[in-house]
């Protein structure tokens, strides 16, 4: 079961970032998974960390 509500969208996503990112980075650490699943969920790490909220307006709006 989980102890977390499904994430519905990309600006949900973003909103729990915050508290999901110390979950991946335990999975990231952990022997659990091998050197390409490791760097693979490293690189999407990078990329949640570059997401800001003017990434999240619809095309042509801005900020």
């Amino acid at each position: 079961m989980r102890d977390f509500a499904p994430i519905e969208s990309l600006f949900d996503f973003y909103q729990r970032w915050s508290g999901l990112r110390p979950h991946v980075m335990t999975l990231i650490a952990s022997e659990r998974l091998d050197a390409r699943e490791r760097e693979i969920l490293t690189s999407l790490v990078d990329l949640a960390d570059r997401v800001g909220p003017d990434d999240l307006l619809p095309d042509g709006d801005v900020g």
